[in-house]
């Protein structure tokens, strides 16, 4: 039986805006279970312990502003840390699809909702033939919006004969760091193509073009074929 598992992570929320760009994003990060990552796992994990980190969640958002447990690490400790996640991205067998609305077009939690519902359905059917090929189907997502997740069970039970949903933690899923870290990208890339990248992101991508050419080029390339 081939089975196919789908890990979710998504920036933005259903709350108000104030009139600057906004956007909420969805990232779905695809791994054929045929294909094993214990190894890529391991050596992710040797490498943060054997780096003095005492971490179990590589939560890029955080990791980048300097926030939560990674207050403590220097900006040096922290880009060697993203730049581990980034390698470990990159020689996983995964693919992902990221779905962007952008919030000004949907001013309250039902036109988002339904926008949201809209998108992910159009990613869904456009890859058909890709899931397809899959005899069953495992959706993990941590249930971090209730809002979300509603529209994650519908599109998923209309779309699916053959799916399973799991509530998951990021701290025992890499594969959901894979997620966030991705989703991190595709929203510092919209962030980048419009020239109001935080002082925080300038400063910890303080590298010309290292942004682009080593971060969103590398991740771009994990993205599911049309």
């Amino acid at each position: 039986m081939k089975e196919l598992s789908i890990f979710i992570d998504e920036s933005g929320d259903f709350g108000e805006i104030k009139g600057q760009p906004a956007y909420y994003l969805v990232t779905f990060v695809f791994h054929n279970q045929d294909n094993r990552i214990k190894e890529q796992v391991l050596k992710l994990e040797e490498s943060v312990r054997s780096s003095g980190f005492d971490v179990e969640y590589i939560h890029t958002g955080p990791v980048i502003r300097r926030e939560e447990v990674f207050s403590r690490y220097s900006i040096d400790e922290r880009r060697k840390l993203l730049y581990k996640m980034l390698n470990f991205v990159i020689r996983c067998p995964i693919s992902y699809l990221t779905v962007v609305v952008d919030r000004r077009e949907a001013a309250d939690k039902i036109a988002l909702s339904g926008k949201l519902a809209k998108a992910i359905n159009r990613a869904m059917s456009r890859h058909m033939e890709f899931f397809a090929d899959f005899d069953k189907i495992i959706v993990y997502y941590d249930n971090g919006q209730i809002e979300l997740s509603t529209i994650l069970n519908a599109v998923f039970s209309i779309q699916f004969f053959n799916v399973e949903f799991r509530r998951a933690e990021p701290q025992k899923y890499r594969l959901l760091q894979a997620a966030d870290f991705i989703c991190s990208m595709e929203l510092l890339k919209i962030k980048r193509k419009e020239k109001r990248l935080s002082k925080s992101e300038e400063h910890f991508f303080y590298k010309p073009q290292e942004l682009k050419k080593t971060f969103l080029k590398s991740v771009e390339k994990k993205k599911l074929s049309e």
